[in-house]
């Protein structure tokens, strides 16, 4: 992971805590699912590896498909992450972070969901769900073998 950081950071209310390598380069999601966890704007969110969560007995689940799981703080209700079921936590909310310096929008998917109040972030590529869609049952059907 290229350009990746140590960060830590927490929920708002502090229960929970994380610790990561942070990929500097952000996600924004605009799917439907993302916008109402979020309140209307998109998910940004970021790579991290070597992840270490404290206030696990504080963390709730969501399963909003067949293979998604999406992660808040069951005490403020913060947005934490959204993961494969089954799978290691890949990408963390941005908002978590202390120190949110050095992160950029690199990635937009879901694009055709982007409320249009909002304008597509430059220099960031673009995907559309049906693109979204595609790349999820390659990545699934390889975990299928």
């Amino acid at each position: 992971m290229s350009g990746a950081g140590q960060r830590a950071g927490g929920c708002l209310c502090g229960a929970v805590r994380i610790a990561a390598a942070a990929d500097p380069a952000v996600q924004a999601c605009h799917c439907v699912q993302c916008q109402r966890w979020t309140g209307g704007g998109p998910l940004l969110s970021v790579r991290v590896h070597d992840l270490q969560i404290t206030g696990q007995d504080c963390i709730g689940t969501y399963h909003a498909s067949t293979w998604g799981e999406r992660a808040f703080c069951k005490i403020c209700g913060s947005t934490l992450y959204w993961r494969m079921q089954g799978k290691p936590v890949a990408y963390v909310a941005l908002g978590l972070f202390d120190d949110q310096s050095a992160f950029a929008v690199r990635e937009e998917i879901f694009t055709d969901h982007r409320p249009g109040w909002l304008p597509p972030w430059a220099g960031a590529s673009q995907s559309t769900e049906a693109e979204e869609i595609a790349k999820l049952k390659s990545h699934l059907a390889g975990d299928a073998s």
